[in-house]
């Protein structure tokens, strides 16, 4: 390898599995150097962010419940894989808040909780989040908790991953006032801190925000008693660490049902439709992307033929060729829908998952730990080391 330019090596290692590239830094110390330089991990990321995606299934009915499923494509039926994380226990399953950039936030309660990278088991536990709402109402009462919503995304403009975590209280009198405090965790430099700016809306359900655009994003309202209240789009810019009103589609007729959803890295506003609001079954689902801060219509996908209808329908990813959009339907099911035939068909994996949850993944090298060198920061699944040496 000596006599192969450098920048040719670096080129070719930033096409290879992570894998391979673990594997490879047991070899000598200046391809670990390579390895784990910050330049070649960003390039071998912008590499991976092109390839096919992988997917990570949380099950909801197994203790062991987080699966990966790599190569999903419309020509094969692949098998899920369930994945040894930091947080496994015995006695129920642990939650995925999101997913980001090949990183995966996962749960188990408000003490437990990591920022872990499936492709090298590295993770990073985070430190308990800590509220402090409002003092007590002149009565004495103290503000009841009413939820804790969360997200987990890339600030582009700071090079950084945060996880983010809102907790919503009511005050116990006659009006009910709305106590919220947003606090950010920075994996760049540790801690939690308060935003200066605090969610002034009532997010609408105990929901962890949809990353897309550089922000977290909900569906919420001003006022949560109210049944003909608005509803608003609101996004967390994790540049800034303000909170932005977007927008509803031009022409958005009002629908039975909405969600957000990311595909593409893009935001989507997925709406569903009755003809008869008797029946309460989704004539068919409207669904919408975001682009250059305008709304387009990517695409509607009617209700399914015969005795199965669907109640729910999220984008997840594009197929290797762009023409098809993998669907999850109602947590049970995958459906791919091609952009070209307006059509859709199943799509099979096998293994058994019959109630699960859908985050995208890919291979990254993305390290977790803090740049000033504190110790205890990061830790790694020893396991992996000894495999990498055993097959060199």
């Amino acid at each position: 390898m000596s006599d192969i330019p450098p920048e040719v090596i670096s080129h070719i290692f930033s096409r290879l599995p992570v894998k391979s590239l673990l594997r490879f830094s047991c070899v000598s110390k200046p391809v670990k150097a390579l390895i784990d330089s910050t330049k070649f991990i960003q390039a071998h990321l912008k590499q991976q962010m092109h390839k096919p995606n992988s997917l990570i299934l949380k099950a909801n009915n197994k203790a062991h419940n987080i699966f990966s499923v790599d190569n999903f494509s419309s020509t094969q039926q692949p098998q899920p894989k369930e994945l040894d994380h930091p947080l496994n226990q015995p006695f129920g399953p642990t939650q995925v808040l999101g997913s980001c950039r090949g990183l995966l936030l996962i749960s188990n309660n408000m003490s437990e909780n990591r920022v872990w990278n499936p492709s090298t088991k590295m993770f990073r536990k985070l430190p308990v989040c800590h509220f402090n709402p409002e003092s007590k109402t002149p009565k004495g009462r103290g503000p009841g908790l009413a939820q804790i919503c969360g997200g987990f995304g890339y600030d582009v403009y700071g090079d950084d991953y945060k996880v983010v975590m809102i907790g919503q209280w009511y005050h116990p009198d006659d009006n009910l006032s709305l106590v919220s405090a947003t606090m950010v965790y920075s994996l760049k430099f540790g801690g939690w801190k308060k935003v200066k700016e605090d969610c002034p809306y009532w997010l609408l359900k105990e929901d962890n925000g949809t990353f897309a655009g550089g922000a977290l994003n909900w569906i919420v309202t001003k006022e949560p008693l109210v049944r003909s209240s608005p509803l608003i789009l609101v996004g967390l810019n994790l540049g800034s660490e303000r909170f932005e009103e977007m927008p509803f589609p031009e022409n958005f007729s009002k629908p039975i049902q909405f969600n957000l959803a990311a595909l593409g890295e893009r935001l989507c506003l997925i709406s569903g439709h009755v003809t008869n609001a008797k029946e309460n079954v989704l004539d068919h689902v409207d669904v919408w992307m975001m682009k250059d801060r305008s709304w387009v219509k990517l695409f509607k996908v009617d209700q399914l033929e015969g005795r199965q209808h669907f109640t729910y329908l999220r984008p997840i990813a594009y197929s290797v060729t762009g023409k098809e959009v993998l669907m999850e339907m109602d947590g049970r099911k995958f459906l791919w829908y091609s952009l070209e035939k307006k059509s859709l068909k199943h799509a099979k994996i096998s293994g058994g998952l019959d109630c699960f949850e859908t985050f995208v993944s890919f291979d990254t090298l993305v390290p977790l730990y803090e740049k000033h060198g504190k110790k205890g920061i990061e830790e790694r699944d020893v396991s992996v080391i000894e495999e990498c040496k055993l097959e060199l």
